[in-house]
């Protein structure tokens, strides 16, 4: 009896080593290896229609019953307009384009307002809080900590500025995470990856409720993604890096419901389209976005 006693605890013993060494730290410092997280690319799908410069059609889905629409918005490098081209005229000339002269050519979505800011959709908004998840390692050398944190503090900056709680709590994970551009999964997903768009520096996911009458519209998924294969990234505005901070409060800007700005007016606020390198002005919220996010969750 006693033999087969030592038998079983040692065998015990052998079963717990084994499932212990092969249990995946679950920690946010574990190191994503190639293949995961460290290559993963966001494709826009072939089916997607560009509506407006960066900003894309995703299709429909179902959301727990919901019919619901899919819209990817790129946010892209800011390049120097072209020699002969007079953006911000009001008129497309010869030779430009929606992307290159979005406020002469066209641009925006439906329901965007002609003053410094616009909606997604009118009355397209977060009606349940929800919690997001975060997988901050990144080949950047950004402290995952610094991450986090700043998200959470981005967060906090429109939220403050609607006085309301828009999404829930948030927490990390070293788990891969994949945005959803077919279909939402139910889960709001930001981590650093690749963006197969040329020029693109990051992009946001949001499945929701557009149409029909905007008491009926509604938020319902988000998903992020900061490329870090074409543009290295930095915390303290290193003027060949793109500031963490400041894509993230614009980012954060379409998850809230906002859309992107391209009028020469507008270039100061938070939701101007492009940015730059070095760049740091869109760490804060300024006149256009703060009334824009009261607007829409006013009452």
């Amino acid at each position: 009896m006693k033999k087969l006693y030592i038998t079983i605890l040692f065998g015990l013993l052998l079963f717990s080593v084994f499932v212990l060494a092969g249990r995946p730290d679950s920690t946010p410092s574990e190191t994503i290896t190639a293949g995961t997280k460290g290559n993963a690319t966001v494709t826009i799908p072939a089916h997607a229609v560009e509506l407006a410069p960066g900003v894309f059609y995703l299709g429909t889905a179902n959301a727990n019953g919901k019919l619901v629409e899919g819209y990817a918005f790129v946010d892209y490098k800011k390049n120097p307009v072209k020699p002969g081209t007079v953006c911000g005229n009001g008129v497309c000339d010869p030779g430009e384009t929606v992307k290159k002269c979005p406020a002469d050519c066209g641009g925006g979505i439906p329901d965007e307002d002609s003053t410094c800011y616009g909606f997604l959709s009118k009355g397209a908004k977060w009606k349940t809080v929800e919690p997001y998840v975060v997988n901050p390692e990144n080949t950047a050398g950004l402290d995952m900590n610094f991450v986090f944190s700043n998200f959470e503090s981005d967060i906090a900056k429109w939220e403050n500025a609607a006085v309301t709680n828009i999404v829930g709590y948030g927490y990390t994970t070293a788990d891969v995470l994949e945005a959803d551009a077919v279909s939402p999964d139910n889960l709001n997903e930001i981590y650093f990856g690749s963006i197969a768009e040329p020029g693109a520096i990051a992009i946001t996911i949001v499945w929701g409720i557009f149409g029909g009458p905007p008491k009926s519209r509604e938020l319902v998924e988000w998903d992020q993604v900061y490329d870090q294969v074409d543009f290295q990234w930095s915390a303290n505005g290193d003027a060949n890096k793109m500031d963490f901070e400041s894509i993230a409060t614009h980012e954060l800007g379409h998850t809230m419901g906002l859309d992107d700005l391209y009028t020469d007016g507008c270039s100061e606020q938070t939701m101007y389209g492009y940015a730059s390198e070095g760049e740091t002005n869109k760490r804060t919220l300024e006149s256009g976005d703060i009334a824009g996010v009261r607007t829409l969750y006013a009452g």
